[in-house]
């Protein structure tokens, strides 16, 4: 840890006022619970949020890192391990937690989608498009990096990227012993409504949710288990973090 306390959640509130007073800016990991096949927790997008948001923080010297909301968009709503929210109800969430952080005297807010995909964007992104004509309070709604980045693992949901930043974040939610890229199939619970999944979405993004539920199978990279090491888990956790700071810095300036 940082010489400063970051985190809101250890906080008092003399502490979290001095926190404000000395860089308003809160940073919201906004995660879920969610399939990320057998070699990673089903926690892992609000677990390494958690992580990459504390890192944002104390390479800032400043901000307020939020608990982690696990409270997520669809999503592989029918993958098993998943739950999913409908994308109307996260929007209002977040409408609400803006509100909130800004009476709590926060002038920035940037959310870091740890789960991300357009179901995700739409929800938090179209709640700060929302709470701009009510609101003073400037959001930043924000995932990963615009490649490509020296640290590359490889992409894709569950991939060596994600598994590298978890191991990082929390090495006993990685079990690279499990993970057999010949094991495709996908594990699901029937008779889940993609129409319900899909409310206050674009069409375009409820056709994503109808593919991902209706899908059987799923691609796993051949090498992820020999690429992704404690030492290029490290070196990729730290890029993204740096380069997500310096993001940070120049948009609050």
């Amino acid at each position: 840890m940082a010489d400063i306390e970051v985190r809101w959640k250890m906080m008092t509130p003399d502490e979290l006022d001095a926190a404000i007073e000395r860089m308003p800016l809160a940073i919201v990991p906004a995660g879920s619970l969610e399939w990320h096949g057998p070699h990673m927790a089903t926690g892992s997008d609000f677990i390494r949020g958690d992580a990459i948001c504390t890192a944002i923080a104390e390479r800032l010297g400043g901000g307020v890192v939020l608990p982690a909301t696990w409270v997520g968009a669809p999503g592989f709503c029918n993958w098993r391990g998943t739950i999913s929210f409908t994308p109307a109800l996260v929007r209002e969430v977040a409408l609400e937690l803006y509100r909130e952080l800004e009476k709590c005297g926060f002038e920035h807010i940037l959310v870091h989608l740890a789960h991300a995909g357009q179901m995700q964007v739409e929800s938090w992104q179209g709640a700060a498009t929302l709470y701009a004509d009510v609101g003073s309070a400037k959001i930043l709604v924000r995932h990963g990096l615009d490649g490509p980045f020296e640290h590359e693992l490889g992409g894709g949901h569950a991939g060596p990227d994600e598994a590298a930043q978890l191991m990082a974040a929390e090495p006993d939610a990685v079990h690279l012993d499990r993970y057999d890229p010949d094991d495709s199939l996908l594990p699901k619970y029937e008779e889940c409504d993609p129409e319900l999944y899909g409310l206050g979405l674009s069409e375009e993004a409820q056709a994503s949710v109808r593919e991902f539920m209706a899908r059987e199978h799923y691609s796993w990279s051949p090498d992820l288990a020999k690429v992704v090491t404690p030492e290029a888990a490290r070196a990729h956790f730290d890029e993204v973090c740096d380069r997500l700071a310096e993001e940070v810095k120049e948009w609050m300036t």
